[in-house]
């Protein structure tokens, strides 16, 4: 359930084309804006990476980021907090996605009551089994590169299932050459990073982590602990430094696991035509 408003018309004037087209955009929690930034129409939103060239279409793509986040990183962040033995986060309950026009006025507000999904027994065990196959994982991961700089395969594959050319097709036909150089290339790519799901629960883990030290460090400040606030600080630091680690490793691997699907689609798409040719004869 979500209300829009919408003021179509932009302000009306002889500035110039490029402050038409300028906006602000913002999302809001539960009433606290939590991000917000300047762009232009058809330019890349920083976080959509959307150029449409419509108000409304910017802040679709733009709300609809926004409330997928939130329904996703609270179920993670309530199993965290159960793994951890930690209170349950509360739930945002309203998200608010704006867009201004360069002087300030409405262009499009959007709002949304988002229903969270309850988190099973079923779903906690799997959680479970999931993070200890991740740092199990990792920590051979971290073995393994320290033993030897040669590359090895990591355990994260494409999901394309393995084609063998039928017998039938000619084994000299220079395109199963190609499919084979672009599988190599998208496996080698993926063998160079982390899994992104790897990666994403980690800075999921990260961010609950930093939250807990900001928090000790208010309550440090608040009893008047200097020795206690100076710990808390340093806490801070350490898990600020950890966060941009792992944000800074997952968008690696994103765009990595990207580029390796790219190349395994056009794979896909020669290994159909040389298959569609061999059919047709």
């Amino acid at each position: 359930m979500h209300d829009v408003t919408d003021t179509p018309e932009a302000p009306a004037g002889t500035a110039a084309d490029e402050l038409a087209e300028r906006y602000t955009w913002e999302i809001v929690h539960d009433g606290v804006t939590v991000d917000s930034g300047e762009s232009r129409l058809g330019e890349p939103h920083p976080l959509t990476g959307s150029t449409a060239g419509q108000y409304y279409e910017v802040a679709c793509g733009l709300f609809e980021q926004a409330c997928d986040t939130v329904v996703e990183e609270h179920r993670y962040e309530v199993m965290m907090a159960r793994v951890d033995g930690n209170p349950e986060p509360r739930p945002v309950t309203v998200v608010t996605v704006l867009l201004r026009y360069a002087d300030g006025s409405v262009a499009i507000s959007m709002t949304a009551h988002p229903r969270h999904r309850p988190i099973t027994d079923k779903d906690m065990t799997e959680y479970r089994e999931y993070l200890e196959w991740a740092e199990e994982d990792h920590r051979r991961f971290l073995q393994r590169k320290a033993l030897s700089d040669e590359t090895f395969d990591l355990p994260w594959e494409s999901t394309e299932e393995e084609w063998v050319p039928d017998e039938t097709i000619d084994q000299t036909d220079p395109r199963l050459t190609r499919i084979a150089e672009l599988e190599g290339e998208a496996a080698d790519i993926r063998a160079e990073v982390f899994d992104p799901d790897h990666c994403r629960e980690l800075r999921f883990r990260a961010e609950e982590k930093l939250r807990a030290a900001h928090a000790a460090a208010v309550e440090a400040e608040a009893g008047g602990d200097d020795a206690a606030l100076a710990t808390a600080e340093r806490e801070v630091l350490r898990r600020t430094e950890r966060l941009a680690r792992w944000t800074t490793l997952l968008a690696e691997t994103t765009a990595a696991y990207l580029q390796a699907a790219a190349l395994d689609a056009e794979a896909a798409q020669v290994r159909r035509a040389v298959q569609a040719d061999n059919d047709g004869e």
